[in-house]
């Protein structure tokens, strides 16, 4: 039922009607002023770029020609790329975490500068530094952030694209970098190692450049990866005997591991975390791993091995079940590696490089004789050649890992090599990697290092067991022959110690003669 006017409000009604007939009558004949628009200086316009609309995941937005948009690990992410360097990661996110994320974006690096406009009527915040940018906004009831790598901001492809955004209604939010929100457990590989991280930590794009996550707290990064074969552990040994570092032994997961802590090229200081795993593990769908590595800087060593990143580290727990050699099931080859190593060994050494100081060395080789001493997990290594008097050339410790095979393989910990320091993994020995040139084979390269830490040397040893036949080289083709010395000749005489023929191949049947036995003996 409608309620009747009242009095004082019937006069109010005739009194308004009055003033609005006044103004109609003083504005007769008068031309209708045109209203002021002020131009918004930020406005960018929106360019004709040739593609067609798509609806992939939450997201309705136009694919340029020549490009493709996938749905990434939740359809609140999805990808726009035209090859590995050039893509423009789209998200439903939080506008809290956007924000956040921009500003520990500028804080953090600051080549990026802090930029805004608006285009085709909505307003986009963010930062960008030459061909990256990272910029937010509001698009219909959620907050799409958009990530953009080999792109400007102002470059035709993204903003004709993000002029095209719309978001399905009620799409789901996800953390900025992936779709597991902030702490929780990292799966990787099917489940052949979890990583536990906190609130502070989120998930990240696969293909980033250190790995499989990537998490922040502040401006402090973490980067969580593997190491999918035996070359990576041994770069990564390479790239860390480069620095002066700390080392600390762990044990995580009843499996030993390493942290580094050291002060890099760039002057951050870094904590590298590494669990070397005993046997390589593979998971049905084909993942392969020999180590996890967790990396992170900060502006001291205190923050980059923080309490935070050592609980992170601590909980890393690698699947057992997952272990294997070749596809089968494994947990060691023969129960019987010592007997592998303890036996007499006969070679060569030579210089493989050298510094310009050194240049007229390489290629200087000579026999030799080696032994090796394992007690517990360490093995002790002792190399005399045919030239230097009985002196232990080589007087180095390994850590040995135990794999599905006889022998295992060793990282050296400690030691000299020709009067020179040798540390944790500046050598390594992996009969398996050897045995598929020729069984019975192993090889070490290292490199050398003054006390001011200069690049001198690289030495190369080749052994085989006392007794073994050098000849069985001559089968191999020359293309899969190790690289050696390419001045000797013939091409696979390369493979043979110099006094093979004049002083091995007499007594090779007889028992091992002991490390002195070489001493005295000339090149042929």
């Amino acid at each position: 039922m409608s309620k009747k006017m009242t009095f004082r409000k019937k006069g109010l009604a005739v009194i308004l009607c009055l003033m609005m007939g006044i103004a109609t009558i003083a504005g007769c004949g008068k031309q209708e002023e045109t209203p002021v628009v002020e131009d918004d200086e930020d406005a960018l316009e929106v360019p004709d770029v040739k593609g067609k609309e798509e609806t992939v995941g939450a997201f309705t937005l136009l694919v340029p020609k020549g490009m493709d948009a996938e749905e990434g690990s939740s359809e609140s992410v999805v990808t726009l790329s035209e090859d590995d360097d050039t893509n423009i990661v789209f998200q439903v996110v939080d506008k809290g975490d956007a924000k956040d994320y921009v500003k520990a974006l500028i804080e953090e690096d600051d080549s990026f500068e802090e930029i805004s406009f608006s285009l085709d009527g909505t307003k986009w915040s963010g930062a960008s530094y030459k061909k990256d940018f990272v910029v937010y906004a509001k698009i219909g009831k959620s907050t799409v952030i958009a990530i953009g790598t080999g792109y400007k901001y102002t470059d035709d492809i993204p903003l004709a694209v993000l002029a095209s955004l719309e978001v399905e209604e009620g799409a789901e939010t996800v953390a900025i970098g992936g779709a597991a929100g902030k702490g929780g457990t990292f799966v990787y590989g099917d489940g052949l190692y979890t990583v536990e991280y906190s609130g502070a930590y989120r998930e990240a794009d696969p293909s980033s450049e250190f790995g499989d996550l990537v998490s922040a707290d502040g401006n402090q990064k973490v980067y969580i990866t593997s190491l999918y074969d035996w070359d990576d552990l041994d770069d990564l040994g390479d790239e860390l005997s480069s620095y002066n570092y700390d080392m600390q032994d762990l044990t995580v997961d009843g499996k030993d591991a390493i942290l580094f802590t050291y002060e890099d090229y760039f002057g951050d200081y870094t904590a590298d975390f590494v669990i070397p795993l005993d046997w390589v593990y593979r998971t049905p769908s084909g993942n392969e791993m020999v180590a996890v590595r967790i990396y992170t800087t900060g502006s001291t060593v205190e923050e980059a091995a923080s309490d935070d990143f050592m609980e992170l580290i601590k909980s890393v727990d690698v699947n057992d079940d997952y272990v294997t050699d070749e596809g089968e099931t494994s947990s060691y080859g023969s129960g019987d590696w010592e007997s592998y190593w303890e036996r007499g060994w006969y070679g060569f050494w030579i210089v493989s490089n050298a510094c310009s100081d050194y240049e007229t060395n390489i290629g200087y080789a000579y026999d030799c004789l080696a032994t090796f001493d394992c007690d517990g997990d360490e093995v002790h290594m002792q190399v005399v050649d045919a030239k230097n008097g009985g002196d232990l050339d080589v007087d180095v410790y390994f850590d040995h890992y135990t794999d599905a095979t006889e022998s295992g393989w060793l990282v050296s910990s400690e030691g000299q090599i020709l009067g020179y320091d040798i540390g944790y993994y500046d050598a390594m020995i992996d009969p398996e990697s050897d045995a598929e040139i020729l069984e019975d084979y192993i090889s070490m390269c290292v490199d050398l290092y003054d006390d001011d830490g200069n690049w001198v040397l690289e030495l190369s040893f080749f052994l085989r067991p006392w007794g073994a036949d050098f000849t069985e080289f001559d089968s191999i083709p020359e293309s899969q022959l190790p690289y050696m010395c390419t001045n000797w000749n013939p091409v696979h005489a390369d493979m043979y110690p110099f006094n093979y023929d004049s002083w091995y191949v007499n007594i090779m049947d007889d028992p091992f003669p002991g490390l002195d036995a070489i001493v005295g003996q000339t090149v042929d």
